[in-house]
């Protein structure tokens, strides 16, 4: 993993569905907002934020974080539309 080779990276993944789900999923749960970030993270000034998904996903989560005062020079995105 990459944590292994890189100290200073952290992935979280996170199921927002798991009533509609027959798997067991034991780990973090519900969208990505502020509070998540907030849980994981001892600052959200400092990181950089890597979002990529659909236009909307990102455009929301690019506003989540400007609202949570991260640099826009530290939020990174990739929109891929058609799905």
């Amino acid at each position: 993993m990459l944590e292994k080779s890189n100290p200073d990276f952290h992935m979280v993944c996170t199921m927002t569905e798991m009533s509609k789900s027959k798997k067991e999923w034991t780990g973090e749960t519900g969208l990505i907002n502020q509070e998540m970030l907030t849980r994981h993270l001892t600052s959200l000034q400092g990181p950089i934020f890597y979002v990529a998904g659909s236009p909307a996903l990102v455009a929301s989560m690019r506003q989540m974080l400007v609202g949570a005062n991260v640099d826009e020079d530290d939020i990174r995105t990739e929109d891929f539309a058609g799905y």
